[in-house]
């Protein structure tokens, strides 16, 4: 029974880290992030197509603010009409961290993006079919270092992204 009673406090804390509910789409500030404040790494452009579209990458360390996880730029790079190649700048390193395309969209809003990140939150959510095959939907991820992503959620939206719920 001693033993039970010690265990209690920490099977406490334990449930109060993790995210609730497993039926629930997370949240950004269920996963926060130290947002980093020096100067931007120049960006290393390790192959001849990140080199042809080097000046995107120049604008996000000019121009934008760390975007995701801290210390990530989100770059979306074109691969047709409806279909975006996100890759991960890590502004402290240069670093590029090639993802997959996202596409598939029917229904957007003006405000419709095919990435949705903050920069105070490890959490990145792709919104759209990854590598045109499999789910249309929003795809929660944890966003770790060295650009790793662990897939947490999907909610399949069938392209349809009018009406999904907000992703907060």
């Amino acid at each position: 029974m001693h033993r039970l009673l010690r265990l209690t406090p920490a099977l406490l804390v334990a449930g109060y880290i993790l995210p609730a509910r497993a039926d629930i789409p997370p949240k950004f500030a269920d996963y926060p992030a130290k947002v980093f404040a020096g100067k931007p790494a120049k960006p290393r452009l390790h192959n001849q197509y990140l080199r042809d579209v080097r000046e995107q990458f120049h604008y996000a360390v000019s121009e934008e603010k760390v975007s995701a996880a801290g210390h990530y730029y989100v770059v979306k790079l074109p691969c047709g009409s409806a279909c975006v190649a996100p890759v991960l700048l890590d502004a402290r390193s240069g670093h590029i961290t090639e993802l997959f395309t996202v596409s598939g969209w029917r229904e957007v809003g003006d405000d419709f993006d095919a990435v949705v990140s903050r920069a105070d939150s490890r959490l990145i959510v792709f919104r759209g079919a990854r590598n045109e095959t499999g789910v249309v939907g929003n795809h929660y991820y944890l966003l770790g270092e060295g650009g790793n992503l662990k897939h947490l959620y999907t909610v399949n939206t069938d392209g349809n992204f009018e009406t999904t719920p907000k992703i907060e």
